[in-house]
């Protein structure tokens, strides 16, 4: 494991595999290290407040919350997403949530008032394709912050 700040001069911690974490290092109940990390490296970089925030939507909506992307390594992320090595998942400030009609509505209202910055929203195609990315970043390739999005 390793520590420090990232650009954005959050708090974060880095671990190679996410079985690495401490369980006394893991104080978000709702969520697990396993689904936060990189489905295609194992990596995980744990940002508390990130956390903090998500674990509150979490709190502030009573149901769980079906995580579909969280952390992403740059590599990963370069092959999956067209935001290549430098995407906001790659800060560890982001995740896709899988959810859908009148729930979808209700997750991305309580994500904006939770202080989630970047709300993408894909309603189209297959159920089990359908999510809400979050975000709490300032700025992400030069996008002004707060700001929502429709994936076509």
């Amino acid at each position: 494991m390793s520590s420090g700040r990232c650009a954005m001069a959050a708090e974060y911690q880095i671990y190679d595999h996410w079985r690495d974490v401490p369980k006394d290092k893991w104080p978000w109940p709702n969520f697990t290290p396993f689904e936060m990390r990189c489905r295609g490296t194992d990596r995980l970089i744990v940002v508390p407040a990130f956390m903090d925030r998500l674990q509150g939507l979490r709190t502030l909506l009573g149901k769980p919350l079906l995580v579909s992307s969280a952390y992403r390594d740059p590599s990963y992320n370069a092959k999956v997403s067209s935001t290549g090595r430098m995407g906001p998942h790659t800060t560890g400030r982001a995740i896709d949530l899988l959810v859908y009609g009148e729930r979808a509505y209700h997750v991305a209202g309580s994500a904006y008032a939770a202080g989630f910055t970047g709300i993408g929203l894909r309603q189209e195609g297959a159920f089990n394709h359908r999510f809400i990315h979050l975000d709490d970043l300032d700025t992400v390739l030069n996008a002004h912050r707060p700001t929502v999005w429709t994936y076509t």
